[in-house]
């Protein structure tokens, strides 16, 4: 079992993985690399990817003791 989540954006637009530099800061406005759609700011993306995480760790708590 590794000890690390992967959160990842795709590009609403063009499908196109977001990415960002180590850098950013919560206001950074961060854009597709592609097609030049804007994504959000950092802190956004930060947010949705620590709800997700948040998310992802219930279902798969659930999951292990639904049984007992």
């Amino acid at each position: 079992m590794t000890d690390k989540a992967q959160v990842s954006f795709k590009c609403g637009n063009c499908g196109t993985k977001i990415v960002w530099s180590d850098d950013a800061i919560d206001s950074t406005e961060i854009f597709c690399a592609n097609c030049g759609e804007r994504a959000g700011t950092y802190g956004d993306l930060r947010d949705a990817a620590m709800e997700a995480a948040k998310a992802k760790v219930e279902s798969i708590l659930k999951d292990a003791f639904k049984n007992r």
